[in-house]
């Protein structure tokens, strides 16, 4: 049976400038009403203690819209989402021509881990330093970041050079994704988010969608260079539109406060932290043994730096960027693993069946991309249904159970696909995976916010989105010691030389090139091997979902998702709407009434 949680004591702020007894009470403009009851407690720290009280009060930046501006804000947000989901999946189908364009396919890995490291290395400051800065400062940054290194990749020359600028990349990338959803948090209330959020997962659909179809297309007839330089644009309108369409609260305050209130031990330790365990994690069983010190040093000085910063941020730091008391919500937690299991199946579906149906079925890139639709297209769909039911209903708990249910028999069935799968058996796999995928991507982000007051919203949204990132990029390291362990164990009982296994991992769409001089058994024995290396990332996909349903079902709870204040914060913003809409009417009379008494005096 599932029991409602409430959260009663959650506050809500709203400012009086906004709120709809502005003319009633006679409050001075700056004033700020509290809604919704008595001060909340404290939240108790990891060691059941209290959060110091020197700690900076953060402004509320809650701004809830009337529908008709938040589907115009939905809309400039979505275009700024595009450019980051986009990039992460273009390169997906581009990776095998990339690898060949610049001799380097043993790093080509690095191409999408590179991007994913950094992102999930900064994830976890962005929400906190958008309560510091203000949202739409953040995200204004994060696009023009974005934009920069988006010309860099197109212009790189090495594969050195493609994977030092994909880092950067990465740090706008990751940024834009956090602050759309933290803005979505602050402009809709929980209860009605998921009736929106149709419009966000179509967003990401289309962009995870087209974006492996244009990677095939621009590395089949163009170059893989478009898949950046198609960035530019982009995210030069995403600009345009952050600018003219976000009317977001501002947070007071001269540059200097907001600087002091920065954790900079806590964001060095997680950004160093990050690098080092996904270093040891991409290097290890590929580049260098599992055993060896170039992966064993960076992996033990990555956790124990992790350590540390569980410490700082526990006892020492004043303004956390992780509260580590928010992990003592059980539905948190679950969450957070099932987001964790999710970002590794998801990426491991999206890069590498692309280069399943490639290097084992011998399909183009961009046959490979378009069978990919079937997975991405139906999550909008999904998501929106969804959300409609959780906006009539308020329960979002055993939406996320089924989906994790359905989505642990889709990869069951995938794992048994190969060369010789009929297309639709391939179709009807990735099909069922996308349509059990949109059962759990917004509600999980639904159920970790219902349980945390909006003060935390922001913290609780970025650190899922890191660890989403760190599922990906966990993932993607694996898979990619998975795929070349199988193909070198393969290929050794050949008595290859040293030389021809290195070009078939470095340059993996030779073995189905008319002109790479291999016999056919070597060529049959690649395929096998990269078909053995496949099936073991299925495997893994397998694993992660079933992981994933046990969290969802004994972990995460059902939250009440109506909060007091709620109905005053939307009256607030219709109210605003009708003043600022009754403003422009009498500035445009006035402008007309000027204007009409000029043409008199020039009359006269």
């Amino acid at each position: 049976m599932t029991h409602l949680r409430k959260n009663d004591s959650l506050d809500v702020t709203v400012d009086a400038n906004d709120s709809a007894r502005k003319g009633e009470n006679g409050a001075d403009d700056n004033a700020t009403v509290l809604i919704g009851g008595p001060e909340p407690p404290s939240p108790a720290t990891i060691d059941g203690g209290k959060p110091s009280p020197s700690a900076p009060a953060l402004e509320d930046q809650t701004n809830f819209l009337p529908t008709r501006q938040v589907i115009t804000v939905f809309l400039g947000l979505s275009v700024a989402m595009s450019c980051s989901f986009l990039d992460q999946t273009i390169v997906a189908t581009a990776l095998p021509k990339i690898s060949s364009d610049l001799h380097s396919g043993r790093e080509s890995s690095w191409i999408a881990t590179a991007y994913l490291l950094t992102s999930l290395a900064f994830t976890p400051l962005y929400g906190r330093w958008s309560d510091v800065f203000g949202r739409k400062p953040v995200l204004l940054f994060s696009l023009v970041f974005f934009l920069i290194f988006s010309l860099a990749c197109a212009l790189s020359k090495t594969m050195i050079q493609l994977i030092v600028f994909r880092a950067f990349q990465g740090i706008g990338g990751g940024a834009i994704i956090t602050m759309v959803f933290i803005i979505v948090s602050d402009i809709v209330s929980l209860k009605d988010r998921g009736k929106y959020q149709g419009i966000q997962e179509g967003t990401i659909a289309v962009s995870n969608g087209i974006g492996p179809i244009l990677g095939g297309v621009f590395s089949q007839y163009t170059t893989w260079r478009w898949c950046f330089y198609i960035n530019l644009p982009m995210a030069g309108l995403a600009i345009l539109v952050a600018v003219l369409l976000l009317p977001l609260k501002g947070v007071t305050g001269n540059m200097m406060e907001k600087l002091k209130k920065i954790d900079y031990v806590g964001s060095f330790l997680t950004i160093l932290s990050s690098i080092l365990v996904l270093i040891a994690l991409t290097w290890g069983g590929v580049t260098y043994p599992w055993a060896s010190a170039q992966v064993l040093v960076p992996l033990f000085l990555g956790v124990l730096v992790a350590a540390g910063f569980v410490v700082w941020e526990a006892k020492f730091a004043v303004l956390p960027i992780i509260p580590v008391h928010i992990f003592r919500h059980k539905t948190v937690t679950g969450v957070y693993i099932c987001t964790l299991t999710n970002g590794m199946t998801f990426f491991a579906i999206l890069y590498y069946v692309p280069q399943f149906l490639q290097l084992v079925r011998g399909s183009s890139p961009i046959y490979s991309s378009v069978l990919m639709l079937p997975f991405l297209a139906p999550v909008a769909l999904v998501v929106f249904l969804n959300g409609v039911f959780i906006a009539r209903t308020g329960h979002y708990r055993y939406n996320i159970i089924i989906g994790y249910v359905l989505w642990s028999i889709a990869q069951g069935l995938q794992s048994t696909i190969d060369q010789y799968s009929s297309t639709g058996r391939i179709v009807g796999t990735l099909l069922m995976g996308g349509l059990s995928a949109g059962f759990t991507f917004q509600t999980t982000l639904i159920a970790a916010q219902a349980c945390v007051s909006r003060q935390e919203m922001a913290v609780v949204t970025g650190v899922r989105n890191f660890v989403r990132l760190l599922g990906s990029t966990i993932s993607l390291a694996i898979c990619a010691s998975i795929i070349g362990n199988k193909l070198r164990n393969a290929l050794n009982p050949l008595n290859l030389n040293s030389d021809v296994i290195s070009n078939i991992l470095n340059d993996p769409t030779i073995i189905n090139s008319a002109n790479s001089g291999f016999s056919q058994e070597v060529k049959a024995t690649a395929i096998h091997g990269y078909l053995l290396g496949f099936k073991g990332v299925f495997y893994l996909t397998i694993a992660c979902q079933v992981v994933a349903f046990f969290a969802a079902l004994l972990l995460i709870e059902q939250h009440e998702l109506s909060r007091a204040g709620d109905a005053d914060l939307k009256q607030a913003a219709k109210e605003k709407f009708k003043r600022e809409k009754a403003a422009k009417e009498a500035k445009a009379d006035v402008e007309a009434h000027n204007e009409k008494e000029g043409y008199d005096a020039e009359a006269e």
